[in-house]
């Protein structure tokens, strides 16, 4: 609980300004809130592909296991 504040706060006319130049939220939705519908792609199979990044990351991951599976069993002879 908060108690009711006694003190008379003072602002400087610098900082009344500074609060005085921001304007007030409009109801009007800004260019940011603005929906965007996605257009379908041109090439519909490029959708299920991941990002090459991905695609780089997810083949290392591979290559380390086929070669660790490759080390395992030649030592294993």
């Amino acid at each position: 609980m908060e108690r009711p504040s006694t003190e008379i706060g003072q602002v400087d006319a610098q900082s009344e300004e500074w609060f005085a130049s921001y304007a007030e939220p409009s109801s009007q939705p800004s260019n940011r809130h603005r929906h965007v519908r996605h257009h379908r792609s041109r090439h519909p199979r490029r959708q299920w592909l991941p990002r090459p990044g991905t695609m780089m990351m997810i083949l290392s991951v591979v290559f380390v296991g086929a070669m660790t599976a490759c080390f395992y069993t030649i030592l294993t002879r």
